[in-house]
């Protein structure tokens, strides 16, 4: 599920988050943060996200063959289509609403996950981070945007298919949380950019033992709208979560 949250007084959010099961284990989902320059990026978010889904619910095996063997070549296949979507959508927009296509700008990160295995791709700014059965909570995507340009790169840029960043982690996935970069500076350790554990685990725990969906989004809206979280934010946050559950459902999933 994915939650957004608004600061008082901002107005349209220029974040949009969405996530949903193609068949009983298979889920995908999608967070786009517009660009604050852009005039029209609060409707490139949702564009975004969108058509980003819609491409990969009309092709669900070629999501499956990225995720099931966490094949890097066919989640680079799937990721090239789903971007080559998501600009066609841009460009109409674009031309419905008489304005260049940089009006839309938006970073964009999207996930395919299942039990055997995970592909991400991220453009621009954001956070993917992932937990195996026994492992520690890992970065999909190092957090060196700032550093090597990720941080002004939207999917209305030239040559965006090369600048994207493609990754895969094999199963099982025991959690997953997708978020734009305004989660950054509270979920990472500032010395080395790594996830603080203690803020991942309180996370974990609403996508792993809520009983349905709508347990995990209403502790997601709790949890960012406590004093520890909602009192240090400064911009608009998009956030999805999904939890593996080796019994019955596969996953639990929310996004604001």
């Amino acid at each position: 599920r994915a939650t957004r949250v608004e600061p008082p007084l901002r107005n349209p959010c220029q974040v949009y988050g969405k996530v949903e099961h193609i068949g009983a284990e298979l889920m995908i989902g999608a967070i786009a943060s517009g660009a604050a320059d852009a005039k029209l990026s609060h409707i490139g978010s949702k564009i975004a996200v969108r058509s980003a889904l819609a491409h990969m619910q009309a092709d669900p095996r070629a999501v499956r063959d990225a995720t099931s063997t966490a094949s890097a070549a066919s989640a680079q296949k799937l990721y090239r289509a789903v971007v080559s979507s998501v600009l066609r959508q841009i460009r109409a927009a674009a031309f419905d609403h008489v304005a260049s296509t940089r009006s839309f700008a938006a970073s964009l990160a999207v996930f395919a996950a299942e039990p055997g295995g995970l592909a991400a791709m991220q453009i621009g700014n954001g956070l993917i981070v992932s937990r195996g059965r026994d492992s520690d909570y890992a970065l999909i995507f190092e957090n060196e945007s700032l550093k090597t340009g990720f941080a002004d790169t939207y999917v209305t840029c030239e040559d965006v298919q090369d600048a994207m960043r493609v990754g895969v982690a094999p199963g099982p996935v025991g959690f997953l949380c997708v978020a734009s970069e305004t989660l950054s500076p509270l979920s990472l350790r500032p010395q080395d950019g790594m996830p603080r554990k203690r803020f991942f685990r309180q996370l974990d725990r609403y996508a792993s033992i809520a009983p349905s969906d709508t347990e995990v989004h209403r502790g997601i809206r709790s949890f960012l709208r406590s004093e520890q979280v909602n009192g240090s934010l400064d911009d608009d946050l998009g956030l999805a979560l999904c939890g593996y559950r080796a019994q019955g459902e596969l996953f639990s999933a929310a996004a604001e």
